[in-house]
């Protein structure tokens, strides 16, 4: 058998922590949201939620505050406390729909493509003219 770690080099620190973080706060922000919108909809509460999972309310409101390090085990119990799971779907990254970071407006000015068209008809406003002044401050000694 040959040995091939020597033909690939491995993940660098940084992205592995970026990316750890990523997963942390996409998986927050969803039971988060979850949260949310069955809190307004009345059917659960910190409290419940607390008693459910034999877990401190100060705990709970820690927990949805702010993403952590939680574990594996911790999203679960809180998910199956509010009657739901979490469905999983993994992506390869060159199958992800490629991101768009450039304003409409840059795009514009730049013909840069793949960008929401423009609105017919745009015209920009006319800039309304400065009636700033320049005044210098004399400080006495």
């Amino acid at each position: 058998m040959e040995n091939t770690s020597k033909e690939t080099k491995p993940i660098p620190r940084r992205d592995r922590a970026y990316y750890r973080r990523r997963q942390q706060n996409r998986i927050y922000s969803a039971i988060a949201s979850f949260f949310a919108e069955e809190a307004a909809a009345g059917r659960i509460t910190k409290k419940k939620l607390a008693d459910l999972i034999e877990k401190n309310p100060a705990q709970i409101t820690r927990w949805l505050s702010e993403p952590s390090n939680f574990e594996i085990d911790t999203f679960s119990d809180i998910l199956l406390a509010m009657g739901a799971e979490m469905d999983h779907r993994v992506v390869r990254f060159r199958e992800r729909a490629k991101p768009n970071y450039v304003h409409p407006l840059i795009a514009r000015l730049t013909k840069t493509e793949a960008v929401v068209q423009p609105e017919q008809n745009y015209k920009p406003e006319p800039r309304a003219q400065s009636n700033t002044r320049i005044v210098q401050l004399e400080l006495a000694p």
